[in-house]
């Protein structure tokens, strides 16, 4: 369901239009999305329907990981609307098992070309929505593509051109730093790393509560805390453009139960209040085999109790 633009006196705000008849105390509906894994057509599709069991709604969106090696995902996509949501391809710029080698540099020399224009050409015959989030988390030491902000919006720049070139206008291109820079300093600001306002369509960012145990140096963040700053930053930077938390989470407190429903709910109302966050995507994921923590939403009777209350309320 879409918001619509209601100007009054002067005043644009963006409401759901199940609200217009409703009370005026209502907080706006925030569309909300939920990342899957995808491992093989028929995998990502079981996953994704029994992922989205346990949950009050469907999704607006569905966010997902590609690679260099891989080819545009038409059938995931299909898969993905499907079940009434848009997709939102997150495309690493590597190769799946290479993480060392550096690719921005080939990709602004114009040997990956033909992939992307591959791409593009089969965006465009594939016709529906979709969010291109082109990579991600550039600000971060963790990705190949990291800090070279110069090269990354060459990179960018030269891949956005060739969509354009072809004509895959149904690809909406999604500029997604992490929340926080490492390494930090003015050389790698996220700030440094955008490609210009005709080559955006969102605002993304990406950030997590880690909670207290992860590692010494976490410890348990408020949504409110962990993003107003930097919400407001990029709402007077980047005007105009709708803003979208496109990976977030929080794990359990183990010590405190019921801690993370507490910080679902206190997220659906402080997004409530921020009408330029047109997009909040959960990573519905548990990661504990990776070292990680359980981002999933249904980790707790709790949780998954506030979630569908909140942002999955129908």
């Amino acid at each position: 369901m879409r918001n619509i633009l209601i100007v009054l006196s002067g005043v644009a705000i963006f409401v759901t239009p199940f609200l217009l008849g409703g009370s005026s105390s209502a907080p706006a509906r925030v569309d909300w999305g939920v990342y899957q894994i995808y491992w093989g057509l028929q995998r990502f599709e079981g996953a994704l329907r029994q992922s989205l069991e346990p949950l009050a709604s469907k999704p607006d969106y569905v966010m997902f990981y590609r690679d260099l090696g891989r080819p545009y995902p038409r059938k995931g996509n299909r898969v993905i609307r499907d079940v009434g949501a848009t997709p939102i391809i997150s495309l690493e710029l590597w190769f799946w098992g290479d993480g060392k080698t550096k690719y921005l540099p080939k990709i602004v020399a114009g040997e990956f070309d033909a992939f992307f224009r591959k791409w593009a050409e089969d965006a465009k015959a594939d016709g529906g929505r979709v969010l291109l989030r082109f990579g991600f988390e550039f600000n971060g030491d963790w990705f190949s593509w990291g800090g070279d902000p110069e090269t990354f919006v060459k990179a960018w720049r030269r891949v956005r051109g060739i969509f354009k070139d072809v004509g895959a206008e149904n690809v909406e291109w999604v500029w997604c730093p992490n929340i926080t820079s490492h390494p930090k300093g003015e050389s790698n600001s996220l700030h440094r790393y955008w490609p210009g306002g005709e080559h955006v369509d969102w605002v993304g960012v990406d950030g997590y509560n880690w909670g207290d145990d992860y590692q010494a140096w976490h410890k348990w963040t408020s949504f409110e805390r962990l993003y107003d700053a930097l919400l407001d930053d990029l709402k007077r930077r980047y005007p105009g453009k709708p803003i979208m938390i496109a990976e977030t989470g929080s794990p359990e407190d183990a010590d405190v139960p019921g801690r993370k429903a507490r910080w679902v709910r206190e997220a659906y109302a402080y997004l409530s209040r921020k009408p330029a966050v047109r997009a909040v995507v959960w990573f519905n994921y548990d990661k504990r085999g990776e070292g990680e923590l359980n981002f999933r939403v249904d980790s707790s009777t709790a949780a998954l109790e506030a979630f569908n209350q909140t942002f999955a309320k129908p």
